[in-house]
């Protein structure tokens, strides 16, 4: 991975945990509209009554990252991402979902499209990651979520609109 790519992501590490800090401080009761998410920002946070908790970013092309939080000790566990167009490096297809999981904690991380198409870490040691690819039609609308799972507990975050 390329010294832009470590530092964007010690950046929204470091802001996910600061958000996640503030957002625990000052937690107050959720509405409906906080399980969809805002599907329309191109960064926002998430909280669910799971405790899981995400900062997602989109790119220009559509790609969509979701880092996942501890919802006991808000250390960063991984990240799912919507990969929307070909990656030259580490050559990545379009269209494809990738789970990485980087915290030996015991859970595993999976990134979900709403078409069912899953990308799991599971029965991996962290730190891994797994991609989930295959065409979809140009310029439809789909979800992506990311989860962490162990055993059969799973806890995700909010769904996030997607474009292939």
């Amino acid at each position: 991975m390329g010294s832009i790519h470590k530092r964007i992501g010690a950046v929204l590490g470091s802001a996910t945990l600061l958000v996640g800090v503030a957002l625990t401080a000052g937690a107050g009761t959720a509405s409906a509209a906080d399980e969809t998410g805002d599907l329309t920002p191109d960064a926002d946070v998430a909280v669910l009554t799971s405790g899981i908790s995400g900062l997602a970013a989109m790119s220009a092309d559509g790609s969509y990252t979701i880092n996942i939080m501890s919802p006991t000790d808000g250390h960063n566990m991984g990240f799912a991402r919507w990969n929307a167009d070909p990656q030259p490096a580490p050559d990545i297809p379009g269209d494809s979902l990738i789970a990485k999981d980087i915290s030996p904690d015991g859970w595993a991380v999976e990134a979900e499209l709403s078409t069912g198409r899953i990308a799991s870490t599971r029965g991996h040691k962290a730190i891994y990651m797994t991609v989930a690819s295959g065409n979809l039609p140009e310029g439809h609308p789909y979800k992506l979520r990311g989860c962490v799972v162990k055993g059969s507990e799973r806890k995700c975050t909010p769904w996030h609109a997607v474009h292939a």
